[in-house]
């Protein structure tokens, strides 16, 4: 399906525009080029972010004394791109492999804890700032959107979930009536700075 809709890739484009833009073919193709652009920078993002966690745990592993440290790395960067379960599959050999190698509990232990920082700290610090700005969805929208499309579809809506947000959100930029979208979820200000300084006045904001 990918190979045919690549090859076929300006005939899809110029069907959809004929659907949806027939007299505002000027709108319509900007909604499909912003959509496009902030969907190829997360999938960018995407990678430099499961790069840099399969570097981290092949540099933290070596620095353990674990055999095989550039697999573990390796297979913990592809598994990544499994949503939220796929760093913890990764997480399963070294787990089991340091059990078995190692007499005592120090280095399973530190293995256990090598994950769970990295991905603490990638899931919850570095993703939402990297996704969030390359995207144009604010940080909490992304949150938000994981949750919602996961109980909606389950684990392809965490895969899907930024995707589809990004489109709402052009979607919103775009289309008068789907405004609210963007004013909810996007990362630019939403107040001229007057009109919020006036709003802090009417708040008694002293700060």
């Amino acid at each position: 399906l990918l190979v045919f809709m690549l090859l076929k890739r300006e005939d899809l484009r110029n069907r959809m525009i004929r659907l949806i833009g027939h007299g505002r073919i000027t709108t319509t193709t900007k909604v499909l080029d912003d959509a496009t652009q902030r969907i190829s920078r997360f999938l960018l993002m995407q990678l430099i972010v499961n790069t840099a966690f399969g570097v981290s745990v092949m540099v933290g592993l070596w620095l353990i004394g674990m055999e095989h440290a550039i697999l573990w790395g390796f297979l913990g960067a592809v598994l990544r791109y499994v949503p939220y379960i796929g760093p913890w599959i990764a997480a399963l050999g070294p787990i089991l492999l340091s059990l078995a190698m190692f007499p005592g509990w120090l280095q399973p232990l530190l293995v256990i804890g090598l994950f769970v920082v990295i991905e603490l700290i990638t899931n919850n610090v570095v993703e939402p700032r990297l996704y969030g700005r390359s995207i144009g969805v604010s940080e909490t929208a992304l949150l938000v959107a994981a949750a919602f499309w996961a109980f909606l579809w389950g684990p392809i809506g965490l895969v899907l979930s930024s995707p589809l947000t990004v489109c709402l959100v052009v979607l919103g930029k775009y289309v008068p009536n789907l405004q609210f979208l963007d004013v909810l979820m996007g990362d630019e200000p939403v107040l001229d700075p007057d009109i919020l300084y006036y709003q802090r006045l009417l708040a008694h904001d002293q700060d």
